[in-house]
Formats: C-alpha cells, structure tokens, sequence
C-alpha cells in the first residue's frame, strides 16, 4: 500500500500505477482503476480513480 498526501513527492505521485493500492491522509483507500494528471499553471493536480468507488485527488 502506497500512502499519499500533499507532502508526496512528484516522483511518488506519477510512480502510482493501475492496480496499485494507494491511501490518502484522511483515511480514504483503494484499488487505482484510472489515473488523471492535469497541469494547471504551476500546479498538478493527480486524480486517481478508485475501484469501489471514490477518488483520491493530490494536487502539487
């Protein structure tokens, strides 16, 4: 299980694969189905889409 939070690294964020079972800091997990990166600016924002339902969004 890969934990991930606003402290991940860049490396870390776009290391997460499909399949990968990933943790946010406020508890919510899963299994990645589909993985979304937008640039906006300055910022990233990593979407990954989870296998039961819900999604994780880190944005650097």
């Amino acid at each position: 299980m890969k934990y991930l939070s606003k402290n991940s690294t860049n490396e870390e964020l776009e290391g997460i694969k499909k399949g990968d079972t990933i943790k946010d800091d406020t508890g919510k997990q899963g299994e990645v189905t589909q993985i979304e990166i937008l640039t906006r600016r300055q910022e990233k924002q990593y979407y990954y889409k989870l296998k039961n339902d819900g999604t994780i969004l880190v944005i650097k």
